[in-house]
């Protein structure tokens, strides 16, 4: 009878221990989740890898930052908005909103480590299509942006033989496509005092026509052999829209081809290439303006309207400003979810404040720079033909493709810098397009896990779709659809950035997003700190919505040059412009609608369940702190009791 009771004693301390054992596990489960210790596990399930080193992020960010938006899109939209007089908002934009936006974008991503589909999803429910949204922007610039570096390797592999073909007139490639007014002074230096060249032969002044209208040999090139243009208007319509320019075509599947093996391995094995691909347009451009700035008219072409404001047309144009503001946001990556993406990689405490004022900084300094080339060139053609320099080269996407021609066509060894030029071109595209095309891979593996064991077949099946949407704008009217995309995207990068900013600053609270820059233990002086607060809660989201609005109310219709285009094309460009904000609205109603279905609150316009954190929200699980996330735990335990 002891020894049984002995054993049923033996027995009770063991259930009291085990008891015991499992109360004390529980408690510190709780503990630990309670002061935000890192869940092994989970960092090697969200494991994305980091950046080999600083410097490669930050040649990475700088590349994509400085890419086509500042040699291709910045001098023609520069040109169209009178020269010095875009400079002007261009660099008040550029502070208070291109700069605000780029750090925030920048903290959302380093904070999280997640991209841009993750990071609204847990910022705030209901407006989960934000990143969504932000996706579409990207993926419809890449369409177009694979076709210019197509362009590109063309205009490369055309360069390689002994005279450049858009030297000439008379050349053997623009020989019997030039029209009759194609001019050069290279063959009119052929001529005698008394004869002018026209028509592909000098002639004397009582034969010419009363009106001439000078083509350079570089335009002539672009529209009539690249694109295959012979009338724009007439034989080239969006009902007409021609055979397929298949020299372009094969160019635009090498691009993905290269763009996809060199993501094949990942952002980070990109990142080794970023040393080569991010310094070396600087020294062509260096080149370009050295040899140029010794040329007649180049002077003028920047002192008389690079940097001549017209003050009349700054006040009363306000089209100069929403260009301005689209540009910055455009070159910079914001409202596209890249920039956010290439910070999820950094280390926790990067210094990310310094990072935005460099890059964002050099973005302008070098589209500036590249500016400096462009109007020289522009001056130079202009004192050539004799024209004013707004009428020297026509308007538009092709600028560049235009003028740098033209002026590599002067220089001595001519195919060498020619061949140099167009694979600085080719570099800066691969740097914006692999900037832009990862966030939606990366998204993609981010909502699928599953599918990181098959990274490259993903990149592989993804990059052959893009190249599906870039096959439209290799036609000869494949220019109107490649506008398009270009005019419209770039107003969309726009209402995404005013949400964007409204969202983080006025519902989530910028004191909050304040405190999480200080969790990264990132440091700034008490006056930028003031400074970012303005911006984000007041000036930013105001003059956003200001040029919104002023966009909207001087809107014109789509056109190339004088052709303007019909009613279902004009419909395409605003769909194009509205699907990612239908995106976001689409989401957001489905949101909506599952939590009335399961008779949950559904408060959307103050700061409810649908626009505050979820319990996901937080800092990354692989921060070097412990005790960062209490902060975000314990604000969600207070939405969850006043809910």
């Amino acid at each position: 009878m002891a020894d049984t009771t002995e054993t049923q004693i033996s027995i009770d301390d063991d259930n009291i221990k085990d008891e015991k054992t499992e109360i004390e596990n529980d408690n510190a489960e709780k503990v630990e989740k309670d002061v935000g210790i890192v869940d092994v596990d989970k960092i090697k399930e969200n494991d994305r890898g980091e950046w080999g080193n600083h410097y490669e992020y930050f040649l990475t960010s700088l590349g994509l930052a400085v890419g086509l938006g500042n040699v291709w899109r910045f001098p023609y939209v520069c040109y169209q908005n009178g020269g010095g007089t875009f400079l002007i908002p261009y660099l008040l934009c550029l502070l208070f909103c291109g700069l605000p936006l780029y750090f925030m974008e920048m903290i959302l991503g380093q904070y999280t480590a997640t991209s841009c589909t993750k990071v609204f999803a847990r910022l705030a429910p209901g407006l989960k299509g934000l990143g969504y949204g932000m996706l579409a922007v990207p993926t419809m610039m890449t369409f177009y942006y694979t076709v210019i570096m197509a362009w590109s390797f063309y205009y490369m592999f055309m360069g390689f033989r002994t005279e450049l073909p858009w030297k000439s007139c008379n050349s053997s490639v623009l020989f019997d496509i030039a029209s009759a007014n194609c001019y050069s002074k290279y063959d009119n230096d052929f001529c005698a005092e008394d004869q002018t060249f026209w028509n592909k032969s000098c002639r004397p002044s009582t034969e010419l026509p009363d009106e001439i209208i000078r083509i350079t040999p570089s335009e002539e090139f672009f529209k009539r052999k690249m694109l295959g243009q012979t009338s724009i208007g007439d034989a080239d319509t969006w009902s007409s829209y021609g055979n397929c320019q298949w020299e372009v075509l094969g160019c635009l599947a090498l691009c993905w081809v290269i763009i996809a093996i060199s993501l094949v391995q990942g952002m980070q094995s990109y990142g080794k290439l970023t040393y080569f691909i991010t310094l070396f347009p600087y020294v062509v451009l260096t080149t370009f303006l050295i040899m140029g700035s010794q040329k007649e008219g180049f002077k003028e072409g920047i002192t008389g309207f690079y940097m001549n404001a017209d003050w009349d047309r700054l006040f009363s144009d306000f089209d100069v400003w929403v260009a301005a503001c689209t540009q910055i946001f455009y070159s910079l990556g914001v409202g596209v979810g890249s920039q956010l993406l290439l910070c999820s990689y950094n280390k926790f405490n990067n210094n990310c404040h310094r990072d935005a004022w460099l890059i964002g900084l050099g973005n302008s300094v070098t589209s500036i720079y590249a500016g400096f080339v462009v109007f020289g060139t522009l001056g130079t053609l202009a004192f050539n033909n004799n024209v004013p320099i707004e009428s020297v080269i026509t308007e538009g996407a092709g600028l560049t493709f235009q003028a740098y021609p033209e002026a590599i066509a002067s220089m001595p060894a001519a195919p060498v810098f020619s061949f140099l030029f167009f694979f600085m071109l080719c570099l800066l595209a691969m740097s914006s397009i692999v900037g832009m095309w990862e966030p939606t891979v990366a998204a993609v593996l981010d909502e699928l896990p599953q599918l990181r064991k098959h990274r490259s077949l993903v990149y592989i099946i993804s990059c052959f779709v893009a190249f599906l949407g870039g096959v439209s704008c290799c036609f000869p009217s494949g220019i109107f659809m490649f506008n398009l995309l270009n005019d419209h995207t770039a107003n969309t990068v726009l209402y995404v950035a005013l949400i964007e900013i409204v969202l983080v600053a006025w519902f989530y609270g910028v004191d909050r997003f304040l405190d999480n820059v200080k969790e990264m233990n990132i440091w700034m002086p008490l006056a930028l700190r003031y400074f970012w607060k303005t911006c984000w809660v007041f000036i930013t989201p105001v003059l956003c919505l200001v040029i919104t609005l002023i966009g909207f109310s001087t809107r014109k219709k789509d056109q190339n040059e004088d052709y303007v285009y019909p009613p279902l094309a004009q419909a395409l460009g605003w769909l194009i412009e509205l699907s990612p904000i239908a995106f976001i609205l689409l989401v957001s109603l489905w949101v909506t609608f599952s939590n009335w279905m399961k008779r949950e609150d559904i408060a959307f316009l103050r700061a409810g369940p649908l626009l505050s954190p979820a319990p996901e929200w937080g800092p990354r699980e692989d921060r070097p702190r412990v005790d960062t996330g209490e902060q975000n735990l314990a604000y969600n335990q207070e939405d969850k009791t006043d809910g």
